[in-house]
């Protein structure tokens, strides 16, 4: 038997009541993924580093439950421009907060990564005084030869964690001027070490008579260039001197040029 057209009418409309209702529900339930999105992102910057790896967590768990929720409704939402535009401004959304979090850690990271830097280099003057003069005191005896290679493969292997630590902080440097001040130190030492190293490194065993004819070449050496400096002094005086000389003399004939009668 039909159904009285009133009735049809009624259970349409009904029926229409209902999925209003279930793409309502749907939409309050995507729009509350987002909006937990949108929360962590509007403090991200207040988070320690301890609970920005909480952070990390939540929004992996907030993305778990979104997938699944969306590919139950998947066939409904895609039936509904504004279901999808909730879903794309979602994706958007954690995109750009995974973006903060990973910026966040590595700005984190840095600042550890820099500190430890400071902190190393502080520390190594005794290290590598200590180094050099047991360094020296080996190459000073033929048998100990063995023991001054030791010594310079425990150095190589100290310096190679300076250049590390000094790599590390120089890029960390030219990536976040607020870092340049503080690298300036870091560089100076750098320098000083890798002095130290090479010195080091060249030591070797050597005949006392050969030792005292090194230190004489490098006193004659020494002596050679404070003579050449003492030269270039000597001529840059005298080159001072001329041209106050002429200067002078320039002067006395404007003078006595200006002293005769003008008729």
């Amino acid at each position: 038997m039909a159904l009285p057209f009133t009735q049809v009418r009624g259970q349409n409309t009904s029926n229409e009541f209902v999925e209003e209702m279930h793409l309502l529900e749907i939409e309050n339930r995507m729009l509350n993924f987002y909006q937990e999105l949108k929360n962590i992102s509007a403090k991200i910057g207040q988070y320690t580093s301890d609970e920005l790896t909480e952070v990390d967590k939540k929004v992996t768990a907030i993305d778990t439950k979104w997938n699944t929720y969306y590919q139950a409704q998947q066939i409904i939402i895609a039936e509904d421009d504004s279901l999808l535009q909730i879903a794309a401004n979602y994706q958007l959304a954690k995109q750009n907060l995974l973006d903060s979090i990973a910026l966040q850690k590595h700005i984190f990271k840095s600042q550890k990564d820099f500190a430890e830097a400071e902190t190393f280099f502080q520390t190594q003057d005794n290290t590598y005084s200590q180094l050099y003069e047991t360094a020296f005191e080996y190459s000073l005896v033929k048998t100990l030869a063995t023991e001054l290679e030791k010594i310079k493969g425990k150095e190589q292997l100290l310096f190679a964690e300076v250049q590390n630590h000094y790599d590390i902080a120089k890029s960390l440097s030219e990536e976040f001027s607020n870092f340049l001040p503080r690298f300036q130190p870091i560089e100076e030492k750098y320098i000083e070490l890798k002095n130290i190293s090479e010195k080091i490194q060249a030591l070797e065993y050597k005949p006392w008579l050969q030792r005292i004819k090194d230190y004489l070449y490098s006193l004659a050496a020494v002596a050679m260039i404070l003579l050449f400096l003492n030269m270039l002094q000597a001529k840059l005086k005298a080159l001072k001197q001329a041209r106050e000389n002429a200067k002078k003399l320039r002067e006395m004939m404007d003078k006595d040029n200006n002293d005769y009668p003008t008729i």
